[in-house]
């Protein structure tokens, strides 16, 4: 009973303190929580269709297929990017906080915050079976957490930041091969499934790291897998198939049948050399890396792979010590595990100061079907990230438990401290304020079903456009010809969409059953530039009839 009383007591304390982080570092988000999204307005509007997808507008029993976008043909959302399991906690709170946007707002900012305490502990177990040190679990449970990229894609990408069930399962594996539990070996499975129902990158990242441990060992113990270091990798890879079979087989089947499921992207979303030591953007010091980072590929948010110069000297530090102790079997692991996963966000070449040089595996990688679908390279930092807090925390617990050979206690604090101080975001952390247009209303209101709406310009050409009007669309909650999915499998009414002779185009919208036209001057502070390709401008007034009009938007009648 005592036993069971102190790993509760110390879950509930590691929890807390990775929540006082949390709120610590973000301070400047906490009091906007319910009235502005976290992040930049980029993919993070997009994340919060999602959150309103789930809790208001989805048609139960058909979740996978919808028309709210792409109307009117409607479009499957097999590789659309939700992060399934932290939305079905969505879908049960908003019966609870109710479905009004400032709470959808909260909700939905709140499952990305949760991220932090959720990885922090999860890699703090795993940090600690590993090194049996709780003073350095907790520091690489903090770097795990809280590191820079995580920090980025928060502020864009719901499903990339769900990082909290990776070292979960890393533990769950470990242990199962360890003490040969069928039941541990099962747990594995279903965190694995997690991780992948989270973010399908992971996926393949957790199954990279499954091969890594299992080469890793065979090399060392210089001997085949067998046993239990067989049963747990083909037993984890084939079992997370069968579990995801529901969603993988329709996403297999729609590639087979031609539909575009693979994007271009494997050199560019690219982890650079340079970017490892260079300051990120929310960095005290960030001034002194612009330099590199305008050289860099790809959006910051994507190249941000800053590992933290107290870290790197920790970590070297710690291979000094543990050759003179000639005990370099976790050191190994560690800096293994992290040269892998580096050259894995490498991508097709290895990138210097955005200069391609030598060809790396991921070429092939990025060549080969259903593997090709990762094509963001440097998302494989995660597991780098997590390598180096098991690293730094085996040696703060090594200098902790021998001060007086190593190091004092009050370096190890002074580390830990600057170790926290070079993680934290010192510079304004931005965030997306939501407010629904009155001029909305007259979609919202009409009291006809089943009509769409056009949003110009068309955001065909444009993602970000695009992510704008699947926000909108939570204000008036009336299906739209626009909008965006991970992977766009099918062409629609946006496609053909008629512009050279607007009459046509109006018996074209009136067919498909558009209602409403909303032609947009500015979105989120930043203007919309018209595209000769949407026709003339100064024709729509003049053929489509004026239902409200603004400085920002006109909203036009078709019929």
């Amino acid at each position: 009973m005592n036993r069971r009383f102190e790993k509760t007591s110390l879950f509930l304390g590691v929890l807390l303190l990775f929540t006082a982080a949390t709120a610590i570092f973000f301070w400047q988000w906490m009091p906007y929580l319910h009235s502005a999204l976290i992040g930049p307005p980029e993919d993070n509007m997009q994340d919060f269709w999602n959150t309103w997808y789930v809790a208001v507008a989805r048609i139960p029993g058909r979740f996978f297929f919808t028309d709210l976008i792409r109307f009117p043909e409607g479009t499957p959302l097999y590789y659309h990017s939700f992060a399934y399991p932290k939305l079905a906690v969505i879908a049960l709170l908003s019966k609870i906080m109710g479905v009004d946007t400032s709470s959808l707002i909260l909700q939905h900012n709140l499952s990305l915050l949760i991220s932090f305490p959720l990885a922090g502990c999860s890699a703090f177990y795993l940090v600690r079976y590993l090194t049996a040190s709780t003073g350095g679990a907790l520091i690489g449970g903090f770097i795990y957490a809280f590191n820079p990229w995580h920090v980025e894609q928060a502020m864009h990408h719901l499903h990339v930041s769900s990082i909290e069930f990776i070292p979960f399962f890393v533990l769950a594996y470990l242990l199962a091969i360890q003490r040969k539990s069928l039941l541990l070996l099962l747990l594995a499975i279903i965190l694995y499934a997690l991780n992948t129902l989270s973010c399908w990158y992971y996926l393949f990242y957790v199954a990279y790291f499954i091969v890594f441990h299992t080469a890793y060992v065979a090399i060392r113990d210089r001997a085949y897998p067998k046993g239990w270091q067989l049963l747990a990798p083909v037993a984890c890879l084939l079992g997370v198939v069968v579990v995801l079979s529901p969603l993988l087989v329709p996403m297999v089947r729609a590639a087979v049948g031609g539909a575009s499921v693979y994007e271009v992207g494997s050199d560019t979303w690219v982890a650079d050399v340079l970017a490892y030591p260079a300051f990120p953007p929310f960095h005290l010091l960030a001034p002194l890396a612009d330099g590199v980072y305008r050289r860099l590929h790809g959006d910051v948010w994507e190249r941000t792979v800053y590992l933290g110069w107290i870290n790197v000297a920790v970590l070297a530090w710690l291979c000094f010590a543990a050759a003179r102790r000639k005990d370099t079997g976790l050191v190994t692991y560690v800096l293994c595990g992290m040269g892998l996963f580096c050259i894995l966000a490498s991508g097709d070449s290895l990138h210097v100061l955005g200069h391609h040089t030598i060809p790396m595996p991921d070429l092939v990688l990025s060549r080969l079907p259903f593997f090709k679908n990762v094509r963001t390279p440097s998302r494989a930092i995660v597991f780098v990230y997590l390598f180096l807090g098991i690293g730094v925390g085996y040696a703060i617990g090594l200098a902790s438990r021998q001060p007086q050979r190593l190091i004092g206690r009050w370096v190890v604090v002074v580390v830990t401290g600057l170790i926290v101080l070079d993680f934290f975001p010192a510079r304004r952390l931005p965030m997306t304020p939501i407010v629904c247009s009155p001029g909305l209303a007259v979609i919202r209101d009409d009291p006809e079903k089943g009509f769409g709406v056009l949003n110009l310009p068309n955001s065909k050409p444009d993602y970000d456009s695009g992510n704008f009007y699947m926000l909108e669309q939570t204000c008036h909650g009336r299906p739209i010809a626009q909008g965006n999915t991970s992977r766009n499998v099918v062409l629609s009414l946006r496609d053909r969409l008629e512009t050279a002779d607007l009459e046509a185009q109006r018996r074209q919208l009136t067919s498909a059953k558009i209602k409403y036209i909303i032609i947009y001057r500015q979105a989120m502070g930043s203007q919309l530039p018209w595209r000769l390709a949407d026709g003339p401008q100064d024709q729509y007034p003049l053929t489509y009839p004026v239902a409200y009009d603004s400085p920002d938007f006109t909203v036009l009648r078709v019929y």
